[in-house]
């Protein structure tokens, strides 16, 4: 501290230190102080403010670091869980990761040719209007395409009933295994599909849909399936494709369908795991296949033998 004399050196009063100033009060004069950072009394008359800071700093600093500590701790933890968890849990989660990404695969590839085949269109319509104005020809109105009727009859399915059975048949047998949770714990039984028969054929009509009011029929299939296990033996059950949307444009007798089945989410009473379900109960598959749809249902094609378990 190089300024030792506490007196005004104007007037000689005592001089009141404020923060790091000295004011004379008598005569107004004002002083600063010029201390070295090693100075024992520039430590001493440091505020308390200053020391309760550096205090915070340290414990913030603390904290930082423990909290640091314990995220690695459960990182480790963390990790060893993970290893735990058993290699059919990550089977499963990547099956299920895998269905996804190929779902939005797909759907993305669908969009992308959609996009494409508006966007070929809306150009060829550029060119066709700047070759009109070109001739100074008017464009043509184009002509416009007939309505299909949606409302059909067995006797328009019929032709082409063999047609959808083998269609439907194809990919029943196109997924060949399923598990079977055998005692709640997740042990799964692997079942694998030797045999898909027809059953019954039914037309849906009619069916509620306010967004596809002029679309809204179904044809939908029933087959007996036949899974096998080499310990537990067979399992019959009963699954069921559909076919939506069938037309006829007018002036045409052949009714347009894409002959590519789909299948319904199935609810918990269906038997199986993981994409392949199938029903025990032949009236429950009826149930969610047709009764469920709220339309018209028309039978189209049978098996005549009755089968054992059919009705219950």
């Amino acid at each position: 501290m190089k300024l030792v004399n506490m007196q005004c050196p104007n007037c000689g009063s005592p001089l009141t230190q404020e923060g790091e100033q000295l004011i004379c009060h008598a005569c107004g004069g004002t002083f600063t102080v010029d201390y070295d950072d090693s100075d024992v009394e520039y430590e001493r008359i440091k505020t308390e403010p200053e020391r309760d800071q550096r205090k915070l700093e340290h414990e913030k600093q603390l904290l930082e670091k423990k909290y640091e500590l314990d995220q690695k701790a459960w990182a480790e933890y963390d990790k060893r869980e993970r290893k735990r968890s058993g290699k059919k849990k990550a089977m499963i989660i990547s099956l299920i990761i895998c269905g996804v990404v190929t779902y939005m695969t797909m759907c993305g590839i669908i969009m992308f040719v959609q996009q494409k085949q508006e966007s070929n269109r809306r150009e060829q319509e550029r060119i066709e209007r700047e070759e009109s104005e070109r001739n100074n020809t008017p464009t043509p109105s184009p002509t416009p395409t007939p309505a299909p009727n949606y409302d059909l009859t067995p006797a328009d399915i019929d032709p082409i009933m063999d047609d959808l059975i083998e269609a439907g048949q194809i990919a029943e047998m196109d997924i060949m295994s399923c598990n079977v949770d055998t005692n709640g714990n997740l042990y799964l039984a692997e079942y694998n599909k030797t045999g898909a028969v027809f059953v019954d054929a039914y037309l849906v009509t009619n069916i509620p849909n306010p967004q596809r009011l002029d679309e809204s029929n179904r044809v939908v299939i029933i087959y007996e399936v036949t899974w096998n296990n080499d310990e537990l033996g067979d399992k019959t059950c009963y699954d069921a494709v559909y076919f939506e949307g069938l037309k006829i444009y007018p002036g045409d007798t052949k009714v347009i369908c894409d002959f590519n089945p789909l299948t319904i989410d199935r609810s918990d009473a269906a038997w199986g795991w993981f994409n392949a379900y199938s029903y025990e109960n032949y009236n429950q598959c009826y149930r969610e296949n047709i009764t469920a749809l709220g339309g018209d249902v028309t039978p189209l094609r049978g098996n005549e033998t009755e089968l054992p378990t059919k009705g219950t």
